[in-house]
């Protein structure tokens, strides 16, 4: 199967007669056709992501016709068009035609059934919090109806039915399972951010990801409209802000209508967000009158967190709030207004004499305070306005009213002191898209989760020792943290780590990885990432290793804590079954300072299905292997759906080489690879002078897709080896060699073409790695297992390799240590 695909590549890829579409969509049926014949009974479940609530599947097939007849009964009239046209639109690109009046004609037809409100006119147009979103499909030999109370669940309903059609679309033959579904979300708010500010992101590609979302059944697009790099919102009572403070890229208020409006008609609602009082050096640009320090303002188009703030003694400060308020509740329907209220860096109030006796007067006794006295402004506004407040975790204060919205990018230590104390709350840490993460780590970010709220208490026969280390960061302050461990017997069995000033966490020990008992492996999902930890501690007061976020490797130094009192190990509590209500859902937050248009697609899909799941499905779908198949079955029909990610995956690259370039080798050679996670990047661009609006984004990282499915599917197939299937062996290694193969042309390819010349030091890089894991595997195939201290000189090469730190991780070289373990003596 393998051959086959990259015969096609060859083929195809320079072949400039068949269409982009033509070749993602075979391309990709191939590629996943080969990952997933060792799918398990349990992996039966449909292709569905959201995974429903209830399915009951049926032991009939139902064929869909080429020809569709549609009955819609109960849409609301200012919908009814659209969902016609939509469904008319979605079927024609899985080759059905559908019509809409019956005839004589249309006997023989598949019928799908639209009923809403059992045929009732249905009187909600508006989306809005906690609307019902339940609906029930059913496949039968009769045909498909779908019935809902309204029209969100209505859509959400269409939602299932066309990835159940593009997952068993053939040939323009589609075999559908006779099912019934029931269905309906976990919370009620489920959200996606885009900032638009840091670079700006076309209407076009808005409506391109809110089809996405709507596909997703995200309901919540926020719109980060207001930054230090930029204005975006065309406002007729500043009119500056946009003419002086956006370089000409900015949103008619025209063009917000009409991303409200085919948002409203997706059943997605659309919170804008104006940050204030900090972020605002746009604003400082405009109307530098407003800001605390009064002076001559240029653009900002670096990234950080900077100076200028509001003056919130400026009783104008406070007239220009209202009237821009005014403007977005002209524009934006919801109830809901994000103020920002992140980062408030107070140098300037603190040096401004105006503020500091304005403080005085007011007995506003510190920032902090100041910010709170500001919020409750803001708030006076926003409630005159008809608006509800909502903010990230800076604006939560006890002054303010039960009926806002903290949005959480600090995490549960946060989240978890919000809903107890009775506020709404929005989970947004674990599910940063803008950082290269695995879709596995955003799916086991559960909200709700019941986590272990105690340490073992030690006996008398233990023996406790604990460890503070230091995890260097190439930009910013060091992760200080400390281990503590419980031994008995000279056996490990609990250890706990913390990190920064956040609770305790107990690990998970990794024995299987370690080779010599001074050694300690671990893993743990922190606000970083999925963050392993791989510490020597052979010498009995220093500690050694490596701390690997995702793909992305740190040093880390530590020295033995003496007299270490185990009483102060305490876990983050876990969230009462009362508070539970308090917390409404999440959002999926999407930065751009390493996006653009060309790979806004890339950096979405496929993984924030696995977020939307998280927020629809039931609590207990917790299956990572089983959400990776139907994830495999969603990428496969991405290009079905009116996904681009594929297409930017395929048409980045293409943008690099010389027109007539074949693409086969570059494309295995992105398999191998990933975008080094965390803010790896991030941080290595700030170093290099590279971390502003200018710097371009243009090179092969920039089109790599966040996570190597390839890598996810042979991981799988050891799993499947590790239980005793030897064919998953030999499919990783006919893998492995295919690659093999195609180093040589590559690393042609990479000379002839400029654009690719940081790859050149990679190439050779994954080759030796390849290399590796194809002479692991053929002895682990022969029977012979690796001994000891073959295993530590080729773990040590193998972490040597990744030491060297880049914006593109060897992210097979990961893969390879897993295979090592599992062929060790």
């Amino acid at each position: 199967m393998r051959n086959i695909y990259y015969e096609f590549y060859n083929m195809t890829l320079s072949n400039h007669k068949l269409s982009m579409a033509k070749i993602i969509v075979i391309s990709v049926c191939l590629f996943m056709m080969m990952f997933t014949q060792q799918a398990s009974a349990q992996e039966k479940s449909l292709a569905l992501m959201p995974y429903p609530q209830s399915v009951k599947l049926l032991p009939e097939q139902y064929t869909l016709t080429k020809n569709v007849q549609l009955k819609v009964q109960g849409v609301h009239e200012k919908r009814q068009s659209f969902i016609n046209k939509r469904v008319v639109s979605q079927f024609a690109k899985l080759g059905h035609q559908v019509i809409q009046q019956p005839s004589v004609d249309s006997e023989g037809f598949s019928k799908i059934n639209l009923i809403i409100n059992q045929g009732k006119a249905h009187e909600n147009y508006q989306p809005t919090l906690n609307n019902d979103e339940s609906y029930q499909l059913k496949i039968s030999q009769q045909g498909i109806d779908i019935l809902a109370n309204n029209d969100f669940g209505a859509l959400h309903g269409l939602a299932t039915l066309m990835q159940l059609i593009a997952a068993n679309n053939s040939s323009q033959i589609t075999i559908l399972p006779q099912v019934v579904i029931n269905d309906f979300p976990r919370f009620p708010w489920r959200g996606l951010m885009i900032d638009s500010v840091r670079h700006f992101i076309s209407v076009k590609a808005i409506k391109r990801q809110l089809d996405g979302m709507a596909i997703a059944k995200l309901n919540v697009f926020h719109w980060h409209l207001t930054d230090d790099q930029g204005w975006r919102f065309e406002s007729k009572a500043y009119p500056k802000l946009h003419k002086l403070a956006s370089d000409g890229q900015y949103y008619s208020q025209q063009e917000i209508k009409d991303v409200v409006h085919y948002a409203s008609q997706l059943g997605i609602r659309v919170v804008p967000e104006f940050d204030v009082p900090g972020h605002a050096s746009a604003i400082a640009v405009a109307y530098p009158e407003l800001i605390t320090e009064k002076k001559r303002y240029s653009m900002e188009d670096g990234w950080g967190v900077f100076d200028p703030l509001l003056d919130p003694s400026n009783p104008d400060v406070y007239v220009f709030i209202d009237k821009i308020v005014a403007e977005f509740t002209s524009l934006f329907p919801d109830e809901y207004l994000h103020i920002g209220g992140d980062e408030v860096h107070p140098i300037q109030w603190q040096k401004s004499e105006a503020v500091q006796q304005y403080m005085a007067e007011n007995n506003v006794k510190d920032s902090h305070e100041l910010q709170v006295h500001f919020n409750e402004k803001v708030q006076t506004i926003l409630t005159k306005h008809q608006r509800k407040m909502m903010g990230w975790d800076e604006i939560y204060h006890p002054k303010l009213p039960k009926d806002i919205m903290v949005q959480s990018w600090r995490g549960m230590e946060s989240l978890s002191q919000i809903a107890a104390n009775q506020y709404q709350g929005l989970l947004s840490t674990g599910f940063y898209i803008d950082q290269p993460q695995s879709s596995a780590y955003h799916y086991r970010n559960e909200l709700l989760a019941k986590r272990p709220n105690a340490v073992v208490t030690p006996s008398s026969e233990d023996t406790i020792s604990a460890w503070q280390f230091t995890m260097p960061r190439l930009k910013g302050n060091a992760v200080q943290g400390t281990l503590a461990m419980v031994s008995r017997n000279n056996y490990l069995i609990h250890a706990y780590v913390k990190l920064n000033n956040n609770h305790y966490q107990k690990v998970q020990l990794e024995r299987q990885l370690t080779l010599q008992q001074t050694q300690i492996n671990f893993t743990v999902d922190s606000w970083m990432g999925p963050t392993r930890g791989e510490f020597d501690l052979s010498d009995p007061t220093t500690l050694t290793g490596r701390i690997l976020v995702g793909n992305a490797h740190y040093d880390v130094q530590g020295q033995q804590i003496n007299e270490f009192d185990f009483t102060s190990v305490k876990l983050l509590p876990n969230i009462l079954p009362e508070h539970e209500k308090n917390i409404l859902g999440g959002e999926a937050t999407l930065w751009t300072e390493l996006v653009t248009e060309k790979n806004i697609d890339l950096r979405i899909w496929p993984r924030t299905f696995a977020i939307a799941e998280r927020l629809w499905s039931a609590k207990s779908r917790q299956n990572i292997n089983q959400m990776y198949q139907r994830l495999f079955k969603i990428n496969a029909s991405a290009a079905k759906l009116g996904l681009h990610h594929l297409q930017q995956n395929i048409n980045g690259i293409r943008g690099l080489v010389f027109p007539e370039t074949r693409l086969s080798s570059l494309m295995m050679l992105a398999e191998q690879l990933e975008p080094a996670h965390y803010y790896t990047r991030h941080h290595l661009k700030f170093k290099k002078g590279q971390y502003h609006q200018r710097a371009g984004l243009n090179s092969f990282v920039d089109y790599l897709p966040t996570e190597s499915l390839a890598l996810v599917s042979m991981q799988q197939q050891l799993y499947a080896f590790k239980g005793g299937d030897k064919a998953g062996l030999q499919t990783i290694v006919n893998t492995m060699r295919q690659w093999h193969t195609s180093y040589d042309e590559a690393i042609k390819i990479i000379k002839k073409n400029p654009k690719l010349s940081t790859l050149t030091e990679v190439v050779y890089d994954v080759r030796t790695i390849n290399t590796l894991g194809l002479t692991v595997a053929h002895s682990c195939l022969a029977g012979v297992k690796i001994r000891t201290p073959e295993v530590k000189r080729i773990k040590q090469h193998l972490a040597n390799l990744h030491r060297n730190v880049r914006e593109i991780s060897l992210a097979s070289g990961l893969f390879v240590e897993k295979l090592l373990d599992a062929c060790k003596a």
